[in-house]
This record gives structure tokens, C-alpha cells and sequence, in this order.
């Protein structure tokens, strides 16, 4: 059969593999940031492919500092073709792995070759072959799939991967062909690799190791291209460097008070979780996955726990070795080199949460590489090392996809996934929220006599006592009581907003005002007002509340007393300190217009809503404008 031919098949028969392995999953629902990113976010739901409706897409990112536009439009097609249909979205996730799977492989080829150039042609598109389809199938894989709003992952790999198969292949090609590639992989897909996610800055960093180590190796030497792109590298590592340590970086470094730990804690943790996932990169264990890793222990010290030394000075070996088969093993060290590389932005300094599994997309593709390396030698030798090359990929095959049918079966529904994560994962405070908050969504747990309402009940208590700081668990303990008919304990309500208070506020603690406010409002919470008020009083008196994040939560405020209790004058007040704090923001203006208006200021309330209309508003917030525009006969001049 010709090569080309036999590439097509083997691709064909791999997706649909693919597909089989990853169809119980796509009938999964949304969860965990699918729903601020996605089911929130009202620029997504466009009605029409007109540029204004395209714009808006564009805008309606939250993540991130650039907002991630190229994956919020990507959501928003989803939404104009097929509404909030879960299984399109991840489908669509999965056709976008399938496509990186195309380039890991188109990837690997290019590195295997040139690495062993003498190599038979057969043993190189069946290492390639192998290195693409572990990559596709491995279980740590599963979540940027199945995970809808970790697209913005999957688009910024693709992107960068292609990003890097160009640059590879023009540096290769060298003259002409080298401009005509570096070009569309420079300007056009390292942005649209950014634009998806922030990890897409890493694409030079990515080239560098490659100019550094392979390219090097394979011409013996720098030339004058990666000595220049060497040198601007440096110059622009030390500017960041500098960056980061002057004050303009305050911003940064914000990001930590909010968070229970600190930078030196993070950096120190970081060196056992590379273990983790190296330790699920080559052996995964399905207990061992999980949406939430907030079971492992925060390092506090050198040898706090004892595994953190050992794990830093493990770390450091590996670069040692990399550095050791730069030229022995070239494409090992690169292997080593690429896994460190994509773990740089997420998984070192960042005030970002610990340990995710889907920031391993890429890195995965390293050690894959370096395990590929080692077939090929195999292949190329005879005797039992061939055999034990074989027989290690062939187990590899058949284990990895074992795991991922296994997990992709448990996230087939909200029940099932969540309570077996609550199995895996006692000590995770978020993973035994979950379990519960999906358990008094049941129509059982309405009865305080059901044992759906007592396991619902005591995964709460156990979220709780895991982590002191936790308070979600606290808000569902009272929500459930409610729900149930019964009067929560007075402790709960101090309890939660004692944490509020006195334990780092989150980015994830806003939700807990953000729902309390929306459950007063549906009438699904029976706290009275001076529990509510109370609630709100000791998250504003958190030290580490600040003013951006005041202003919401007095707005939030503002609406429980309007829409809630009617209480005007108290409303007004809660506005009027939350505009003072973020003066710009058009949806809180819009607001103060209703309740002025409301209050019998009407030329005040007509004169800002005019102004309004030049806003950034979302569309609902238009179609609002417009009505009361409408209400209040002005017509625009």
C-alpha cells in the first residue's frame, strides 16, 4: 500500500476509535467554567453572523487578559448552529484534538527523521504513527476535550502546533521557502494561538529549544538565524525579568492575596506536581485523574511535606539530563526541554490555582517524544530489545484508551461523574462540594427524610471540614435546609460569614454572593435580611476584597434590597457606593437610570439613559435601554 495511503487509513481508523472511546462523554453536560465562560456569557448567544454580532463574540471573553476572543467566537458559532447543545460543543472539541493529533504527528515525523536520518522509512511512520495516537488517546487528554471551555487550550495548541511545523519545516527548507513559512507562522498563528489562550506566548520558547538542540545538532552547529533569534530571546527574557520585579507589576502579584498561599509556597508545590504529572503521563491511574486537585498539600517548607526536596532536586536532575544528551540523545533532551517549556507560564510563578490536569495538552507531546526516541532505537535493533520496544508500545496502546473509556464513561452524567470523584478524591473539598451540590439538585433532596437530602447534606458538612477557607459547602448546607423546609441553623449563616470574613477571598468566593443574591431573588433561600445583610457586610470586610470586586458585590447587594425587599432608598445606597468605586461600569449606570427613574428623578434618569445608548452594553442589556428608551418616549435625536 502507498505511504500516503497507508497514512489516510491508519488516520481514518484512528478518529473513529477516537469517537468510540470519546462517545459516552459528548452526551455529558456543561460543568465547572463552562458556565461563566460559556452559559453567562451573553455576548456568545448571537442570533446572526453579522459583523456587529461577531464583535460581540469577540468581546464576551472574561479570562485571561486578553479575554480570549478566537475561543469565545468559537463558542458563539456553536451557539448560532445548535443553541447550548453540550454535545455539539464538545464534539467540536474533540474534531479539534483530532486535528492536533494530525500535527503531533506531522511534528514527530519532521524530529524523527531528522534525528536518525539513516532510519528505515517504515520504522519512522510507525514511530510517528505511535507517538500521535498515544497522544490522542492518553486519559490526561480527556479533559480539554470533554471540558467544553477548555477549547481555549485545544485552538491555542493548534494553532501553535502549526505554528511550530512551519517554522521547523522553512528552517529546513531554508532560502525562499523558509520566508514563505515563517511569515503565516509568525504573524498570523502565534497571534491566533494567543488570542486563544495566553499559554500561545510560549511559541517562541518552543522554536528556541528546537534552534538550540535539534536544529543545532543536526547542522553542528548555530548559525547565524538561531544566534540572532538566541540574542533577541535573552534581551527579551531580561526585560520581562525586569518587568516583573518593578512596581508596574504590582497587578501581577495581586493575584496572591487572594489565594491561600503565597509565591515562594506555589513554587515550591510546583516541583511534586510536575512529578504528578509525570507519574500520570506514564502510568495513569484512573483514581488518580480528577476535575479537582485541591487534595494535595500546599508545600510550606523545604521539607514540608518531605517529598517537596526530593522533588525540586528531581527537577533539577532532569535538566541536568537534558543538558548531559544534547548531543548523545538530542531528541531526548528536547523531549525534556519541550515538557519544561510548556509548563513555564501556568505551573511556576502565576497566582493561578495549583495543579489542572489539561496544562499538560502540550507538554505531553515531550515526554511521548522522548518514549518515541527509544522505539525507534528498538525497531532499528534486533533480539529482545526489539521485542521489549514493541511490546512496551503495544501495552501502551491498549492501556492508555482503557482509561480514557473509563473516564469518558464517567463523565456521561453529572451524578456519576461527580460521585465516583468524590470516591477518588476524599480530601477535595471542591470535589466533595460537587458531589453534593449535583445530589440536592435531585427531586429527592426537597425531602429532609430522604437519603438523597442526608448524602447531599454531610458531602456539604465534609467540603466544610476539609478546607477551612472552603465556603460554597456552607451556602449549600443552608440552600439545602431551605429547600427542604427547614429553618438552617443559625451557626451556618455565622460560619459562612465568618469565613467570608477572616479566609482569603477567591476569584471563586464572588459566586457565593453572586448565588445567595440570585436565590433570595427566585425565593429559594429562607434567610431574612439581616442574614443577608450580614453575609454581604463580612465579604466587603474582607482585607482582601478590592475595590473592583467591592463594586460588584455592592451592585449585588443593591439588587437583593431592590428586586428583593423593595427597599429603595437602601438600594440607592448600595449603588451609589458601588458606582463610586467603578464610576465607568455602563451596567451599573443603567441601574442607578431604573432606580432614580423609579424614584421620581425621571429628566435625571432620561438624560443618563441617553448617554447610555452609546455603551458598551451587553445585548440584553441593549434590548433593556431600548425598552425603557421606548417607556419613556425619547427619541434619539
Amino acid at each position: 500500500m502507498p505511504k500516503t495511503r497507508l497514512i489516510g487509513a491508519w488516520a481514518i481508523a484512528l478518529a473513529g476509535f477516537l469517537g468510540v472511546i470519546y462517545w459516552p462523554g459528548l452526551h455529558g453536560g456543561f460543568f465547572f467554567d463552562d458556565e461563566p465562560s460559556i452559559l453567562l456569557a451573553e455576548g456568545i448567544r448571537i442570533t446572526s453572523l453579522s459583523l456587529d454580532s461577531l464583535h460581540q463574540a469577540w468581546l464576551s471573553g472574561g479570562a485571561g487578559p486578553s479575554g480570549r476572543p478566537i475561543a469565545q467566537l468559537s463558542f458563539a458559532l456553536n451557539y448560532f448552529f445548535s443553541g447550548f447543545n453540550p454535545f455539539v460543543f464538545k464534539a467540536t472539541n474533540l474534531a479539534i484534538h483530532l486535528i492536533n493529533g494530525g500535527l503531533v504527528f506531522a511534528i514527530a515525523r519532521l524530529l524523527l527523521t531528522a534525528a536518525q536520518p539513516l532510519a528505515r522509512q517504515r520504522d519512522l511512520l510507525m514511530t510517528s504513527a505511535t507517538v500521535a495516537a498515544l497522544w490522542l488517546l492518553h486519559p490526561i487528554q480527556l479533559l480539554p476535550v470533554l471540558l467544553v471551555v477548555q477549547r481555549m487550550t485545544t485552538l491555542s495548541a493548534l494553532f501553535l502546533l502549526a505554528a511550530v511545523w512551519l517554522h521547523i519545516q522553512g528552517r529546513q527548507r531554508g532560502g525562499l521557502p523558509c520566508v514563505l513559512m515563517l511569515l503565516p507562522a509568525w504573524l498570523l498563528l502565534w497571534p491566533l494561538s494567543f488570542l486563544s489562550k495566553e499559554t500561545g506566548v510560549l511559541f517562541p520558547v518552543f522554536v528556541l529549544v528546537w534552534e538550540l538542540i535539534l536544529h543545532r545538532s543536526s547542522q553542528g552547529r548555530l548559525d547565524r538565524f538561531a544566534r540572532v533569534f538566541a540574542t533577541l530571546a535573552g534581551i527579551c527574557a531580561v526585560v520581562v525579568m525586569a518587568y516583573m520585579l518593578s512596581p508596574r507589576a504590582q497587578w501581577l502579584w495581586a493575584g496572591f492575596e487572594m489565594r491561600s498561599f503565597s509565591l515562594i509556597e506555589r513554587l515550591l508545590t510546583e516541583g511534586r506536581v510536575l512529578w504528578f504529572y509525570l507519574g500520570l503521563m506514564v502510568l495513569p491511574q484512573l483514581e488518580a485523574f480528577g476535575l479537582y486537585h485541591d487534595d494535595i498539600a500546599v508545600s510550606t517548607g523545604w521539607l514540608s511535606p518531605w517529598t517537596t526536596l526530593p522533588a525540586l532536586l528531581g527537577l533539577a536532575a532532569l535538566v541536568w539530563l537534558a543538558w548531559w544528551l544534547r548531543r548523545r540523545a538530542p531528541l531526548v533532551s528536547f523531549g525534556i526541554a519541550w515538557f519544561f517549556v510548556g509548563h513555564a507560564l501556568e505551573s511556576t510563578v502565576l497566582p493561578l490555582e495549583l495543579v489542572h490536569e489539561h496544562r499538560n495538552y502540550l507538554p505531553l507531546f515531550g515526554v511521548l517524544l522522548a518514549g518515541g526516541w527509544g522505539l525507534l532505537q528498538s525497531l532499528q535493533s534486533k533480539g529482545e530489545r526489539k521485542t521489549m520496544g514493541v511490546a512496551l508500545a503495544l501495552a501502551a496502546l491498549a492501556y492508555f484508551p482503557f482509561v480514557t473509556a473509563l473516564r469518558s464513561n464517567q463523565f456521561s452524567n453529572d451524578g456519576l461523574r461527580t460521585q465516583i470523584e468524590a470516591q477518588h478524591h476524599r480530601n477535595s473539598p471542591r470535589a466533595q462540594y460537587e458531589a453534593g451540590r449535583v445530589l440536592a439538585g435531585l427531586p429527592d433532596a426537597a425531602s429532609g427524610n430522604s437519603p438523597t437530602y442526608s448524602f447531599a447534606l454531610r458531602h456539604y458538612q465534609i467540603a466544610g471540614e476539609l478546607d477551612p477557607a472552603f465556603k460554597m459547602g456552607w451556602l449549600g448546607m443552608i440552600h439545602l435546609s431551605c429547600q427542604a423546609g427547614r429553618t438552617p441553623p443559625e451557626a451556618w449563616v455565622t460560619e459562612l460569614a465568618h469565613r467570608l470574613q477572616s479566609t482569603p477571598f477567591a476569584p471563586g468566593d464572588r459566586t457565593v454572593l453572586y448565588s445567595l443574591k440570585e436565590m433570595a431573588d427566585a425565593g429559594t433561600i429562607c434567610l431574612n435580611r439581616s442574614e443577608i445583610d450580614r453575609i454581604f457586610a463580612a465579604a466587603l470586610a474582607n482585607p482582601g476584597v478590592g475595590p473592583g470586586v467591592a463594586a460588584m458585590l455592592h451592585s449585588w447587594h443593591a439588587d437583593y434590597l431592590w428586586l428583593h425587599e423593595k427597599d429603595m432608598p437602601a438600594a440607592r445606597a448600595a449603588l451609589a457606593t458601588s458606582l463610586k468605586l467603578n464610576p465607568g461600569n455602563p451596567s451599573n449606570r443603567l441601574k442607578w437610570a431604573q432606580l432614580i427613574y423609579l424614584d421620581g428623578e425621571r429628566d435625571a434618569a432620561r438624560q443618563l439613559l441617553l448617554v447610555l445608548r452609546d455603551q458598551n452594553l451587553t445585548s440584553e442589556e441593549q434590548n433593556t435601554l431600548k425598552e425603557l428608551l421606548a417607556t419613556y418616549t425619547i427619541a434619539k435625536p
